[in-house]
């Protein structure tokens, strides 16, 4: 996956996301996050590591609070009605529909989640850059998205230096009250705010000193990325499955229940 064109992958991410909200039948939407994480596999993308497993363990919980949310506000009337209150003017409407519509929900926002791990784990700047290169996307607006794609590597990174810097100096994370939990990370975060800004003084003075033009249109380019049959070939299979998933919206069809019908 990491050797497609650029633009390949940017392609998938995009067509994936637009194909995730047109579909509203749920099996549809589970068949695509089953694509989605195939392409995690592909892309082997430590889903299972320690690491990982925090940032997941966070989005899941994070997907429960939207679930939730969406039931008690998402008041959509149903044949089933498994929950219904009137707490002043707040009226609690819980039915079949609206349990399917927060499923529906929840499924869009993981394979958002996946498709955003395989972007951001399989996509470096250089591979941003000259991606919007190829679409004809101006230098200087290309250039601020893969600064700000390489600011979020940046922050990582300097978040984990504070962190062991200040369990060095003996502040604890682990074993902490709530209150200070959350009274260290402000203190992270002070100081992450304040190396951006000296990292962004330091980049500006690199770009000025290298003269880099905002405006040439002759840039050259050392790396080259050219477009291979596999590039094409799934290209055509994004449009295509694009188009039929417009296909199916407009007919109010689902993708499995069609292929059914037809075997």
């Amino acid at each position: 996956m990491t050797k497609l064109h650029p633009i390949t992958r940017i392609s998938i991410v995009f067509i994936l996301s637009i194909i995730a909200f047109l579909l509203s039948n749920i099996f549809d939407l589970i068949i695509l996050l089953i694509f989605d994480l195939i392409l995690g596999i592909l892309t082997k993308i430590p889903i299972f590591s320690r690491k990982f497993r925090k940032i997941i363990i966070g989005f899941l919980i994070a997907n429960v609070s939207v679930f939730i949310a969406w039931c008690l506000f998402g008041k959509i009337s149903g044949k089933i009605i498994f929950f219904e209150a009137f707490i002043g003017n707040w009226h609690i409407l819980i039915t079949d529909q609206t349990i399917y519509g927060a499923s529906i929900v929840t499924i869009r926002v993981i394979i958002m989640f996946f498709l955003m791990l395989f972007f951001f784990i399989g996509t470096s700047d250089r591979d941003l850059i000259h991606g919007l290169r190829s679409i004809k996307v101006p230098f200087a607006v290309s250039l601020i998205i893969s600064i700000t794609f390489r600011g979020l590597s940046m922050f990582q990174q300097e978040y984990s230096i504070v962190k062991e810097a200040m369990m060095t100096r003996g502040v604890e994370f682990e074993h902490a009250s709530i209150p200070r939990k959350i009274y260290n990370f402000i203190q992270i975060f002070m100081v992450i705010i304040i190396l951006m800004f000296k990292k962004t003084e330091d980049m500006a003075a690199s770009i000025e000193s290298r003269g880099i033009p905002f405006r040439s249109k002759n840039r050259t380019t050392y790396h080259y990325f050219p477009f291979q049959k596999k590039d094409y070939t799934i290209l055509i299979g994004l449009f295509t499955l694009l188009l039929f998933s417009i296909y199916l919206t407009l007919i109010n069809k689902s993708f499995v229940f069609l292929f059914l019908e037809l075997f």
